[in-house]
């Protein structure tokens, strides 16, 4: 068996944990192990500066001999928990168009590649069911969700929890911050559609309010975060990313969802003075680079097990799952989906400071 990796998206902690546990578990079954260098683009048109396919080993020896050989070729053994990855690019929109999709697919069929297993969020997972069209038959197909945001159906993604984890030790800091100082802190952090890492990351700091990409309040609830922020001694705010975003992209604000979401609370009085200040802060893309929790390459290493066993069995267009220790298997890639909903019973999460208005209208929104 001939099989490549390959791995797209926005970067997540576990995405290098993957390409070892691909990479180990195909060879044991005796497959020949290739990871695209550059994702989809890899499979269209690449970079010039760099192979498009690159050989994946596990022995560092057997890299020395390929590569000697002058096929690229790079060694997984002991990469566990390296925290970037070498094998995606930056997304790739024109994968989108189909022609380019079935230009992948020859590209697969013109290589000999009898097993393909896409790895990153949901625009990969829909990506990889898409491309899975174009190709025949025999060419069995998997996905492994990784993703900051756990945006796919019945899943724990590879590298929410890193995420999570790293997030609420920023946002506690600021919190603590915000205690000493008397200050209100409103701190963008990621979550673009469901706002799942901001939410997390929040209620794991405790901070006093969230707000998630799905709210567009009313005067009202406006009124009454603003009027309970401005009695209060200090305050952390988690806003994500997502809030409003195709409102201020569609009326060029370039203000981050933070700065934005404290300038709509001025005009009800939340303004800073010299003994309390106001403070927007940006959160930093660093997250997607932070080094894996073990527990992450864990889950990525059991997913990788339990796929490639599958795919070798004869299985195809599958997508594994992992959501707890007794709760983990397969679905098929029409089951697997996208779902950006938050669940009414952490909508308590996300109100420290009891606004009845707030969350009156978030159980609204979310439920």
């Amino acid at each position: 068996m001939k099989a490549l990796f390959v791995f797209d998206g926005g970067l997540a902690p576990g995405y290098t944990a993957v390409a070892v546990g691909l990479t180990e578990e195909g060879e044991k079954l005796g497959w020949e192990c290739w990871a695209a260098r550059s994702g989809f683009r890899s499979l269209c048109e690449g970079f010039s500066d760099e192979p498009q396919l690159v050989r994946v080993v596990t022995s560092p020896l057997t890299a020395f001999e390929l590569n000697h050989k002058g096929l690229p070729t790079e060694t997984m053994g002991r990469r566990n928990f390296f925290p970037g990855s070498d094998f995606r690019s930056e997304r790739y929109p024109k994968f989108q168009q189909l022609e380019i999709q079935e230009k992948a697919a020859q590209e697969i069929v013109k290589n000999g590649f009898n097993v393909v297993v896409f790895c990153g969020g949901d625009g990969t997972l829909r990506g990889a069911k898409s491309l899975s069209q174009f190709l025949p038959k025999d060419v069995r197909t998997g996905f492994i969700n990784i993703s900051a945001d756990s945006d796919v159906i019945n899943d724990r993604s590879v590298g929410f929890l890193s995420c999570a984890e790293h997030g609420a030790e920023i946002a506690r800091g600021l919190y603590e911050d915000a205690f000493t100082h008397q200050r209100i802190y409103l701190l963008e952090m990621m979550g673009n559609k469901s706002g799942r890492h901001a939410l997390h990351s929040g209620a794991a700091a405790r901070a006093h309010l969230i707000i998630l990409p799905a709210f567009d309040f009313p005067s009202a609830v406006f009124k009454e975060i603003a009027e309970c922020l401005k009695m209060r001694r200090h305050a952390l705010v988690v806003v994500a990313e997502g809030y409003k975003k195709e409102y201020r992209s569609q009326n060029k604000i370039s203000m981050n969802a933070a700065e934005f979401f404290m300038k709509e609370l001025e005009p009800y009085g939340l303004v800073g003075e010299p003994g309390k200040r106001i403070i927007a802060e940006p959160f930093s893309r660093y997250l997607r680079g932070v080094r894996p929790l073990r527990i992450d390459c864990e889950v990525a290493h059991l997913k990788c097990q339990m796929l490639t066993r599958a795919l070798d069995e004869g299985r195809t267009e599958i997508m594994v799952y992992y959501l707890s220790e007794h709760r983990m298997g397969f679905q098929t890639f029409d089951d697997s989906v996208s779902d950006n909903s938050i669940e009414k019973e952490l909508i308590g999460m996300i109100d420290r400071i009891d606004l009845p208005k707030f969350r009156d209208y978030a159980l609204s929104v979310c439920s």
